[in-house]
């Protein structure tokens, strides 16, 4: 392997461990502190999550500029060093000023605009490396998948052996200011490591660009195809409306004995996630993407109507199984949404456009989970959640006579241009 792609693998590994650590603490740790320990008024937080999920549709915009303005190494590598940058410096926002949501506000914006700055990049950056060579797709995705286990392992650790007593603020304190500290490689990573990573490739660019933008602009169909599945994966993402809750809901169900096991365990859902990869891999490869989702939507929905009844071990069991469905059905959507990206100008903008479904959908369902948590239950919410999945599944096989509008098409051009020839 090449000293180059060696740096490629390990900055992805590093940027995504970063980002992964991040993750963690927001999406297990902060909402038991702010729900349980706080318990600050859940209109309010509802509110400001409104507002600052907004951010995450900056994304396709930074896509298009990217796309449109950024051409040359140092652009590239000088936004992804000074998001790298503001990333760690935004969470001392929130460890100095946590108690109040205002400022908690600012700091998940700065922290959702440079995750996207960053994501951007790496985005564009995977793009161009699947173009030049789809065999280090699957070596990536497994790198990315292997950092986030690294950072949510790194992270639950942190917690059981500093955070003795749950409900004592200064060990909250301890535990924010250590998990920050393990965040600030990266930007040593970004300085030493990625600097002689070539992010553009312009000979390979200009000729699969001329070769795609034939097939895109014949490709019209596409359009309306995304643009419904697009619609079906905010619906299949409802399950978002127990995301910030479910640590209060664990904490509270199965007291605290349970919620540690959980952090602790919870890179095992990773684990599975990684599992569900290669399942995807083996399925995407023999099996049409749209029909794989349209089957793993109606067996996670079946999947997660049971939580609502089980006890921890059961909990912990369903909890595995669909962090693998979850992992093919996203697989399977990113297989899809890549093809479809790679073709014709402004690649980076379509990726992140189409990735930004779970934008729309975290604006939409956090900020509800987070305001209903305690008027209903959560139980109602994933009943909810369950019935959405079942019906975007509904959407994705209403899409298929579309195909078949697609595949006539495609063979009326070949006629066409096979007359053409003999003419």
């Amino acid at each position: 392997m090449s000293l180059s792609k060696n740096r490629i693998y390990f900055g992805f590994f590093m940027i995504y461990y970063t980002i992964s650590i991040f993750d963690a603490l927001f999406i297990i740790y902060i909402p038991l502190y702010y729900l349980n320990i706080l318990n600050v008024n859940r209109v309010k937080l509802s509110f400001i999550q409104s507002l600052t999920y907004l951010t995450l549709f900056v994304t396709p915009l930074l896509g298009f500029l990217y796309d449109k303005y950024i051409k040359k190494e140092i652009q590239s590598k000088m936004i992804l060093y000074l998001s790298c940058i503001t990333l760690c410096s935004s969470f001392l926002i929130f460890i100095f000023f946590k108690e109040i949501l205002l400022l908690y506000g600012i700091f998940v914006f700065i922290y959702f605009f440079s995750k996207s700055l960053i994501r951007t990049g790496m985005s564009s950056l995977f793009l161009s490396m699947v173009k030049e060579s789809k065999d280090i797709k699957l070596t990536l995705i497994l790198l990315v998948n292997t950092a986030t286990i690294v950072g949510y392992l790194g992270v639950s650790l942190i917690f059981n052996f500093n955070v003795l007593n749950i409900n004592s603020l200064n060990f909250w304190n301890i535990f924010f200011l250590i998990g920050w500290v393990f965040s600030l490689p990266i930007i040593i990573v970004i300085g030493f490591f990625i600097k002689k990573v070539q992010f553009f490739n312009e000979n390979i660019n200009i000729e699969n660009e001329s070769i795609n933008n034939i097939e895109f602009n014949l490709s019209k169909y596409e359009i309306i195809l995304m643009g419904v599945i697009y619609f079906s994966c905010i619906l299949a993402t409802s399950d978002l409306l127990i995301s910030y809750p479910l640590s209060s809901w664990i904490f509270n169900k199965f007291n605290e004995t349970g919620f540690r096991i959980y952090s602790s365990l919870y890179f095992v859902f990773i684990i599975c996630s990684i599992f569900g990869l290669y399942i995807a891999n083996l399925l995407c490869n023999k099996y049409n993407e749209k029909k794989v989702m349209v089957i793993f939507l109606y067996l996670y929905a079946a999947l997660l109507f049971p939580i609502t009844i089980s006890n921890f071990p059961m909990f912990m069991i369903l909890n595995s199984f669909l962090s693998i469905i979850a992992y093919i059905i996203t697989v399977a959507y990113t297989s899809l949404i890549t093809d479809f990206s790679n073709k014709g100008k402004y690649k980076t903008f379509k990726y992140q456009f189409l990735q930004s479904s779970s934008s729309l959908a975290s604006t939409l369902y956090i900020p509800l989970g987070t305001l209903y948590f305690g008027i209903i239950t959560v139980e109602t919410l994933i009943i909810i959640s369950s019935i959405l999945i079942g019906i975007s599944g509904i959407f994705i096989l209403s899409t298929f006579p579309i195909d078949k509008i697609i595949d006539q098409r495609k063979k009326e051009i070949k006629i066409e241009e096979t007359i053409d020839v003999i003419s």
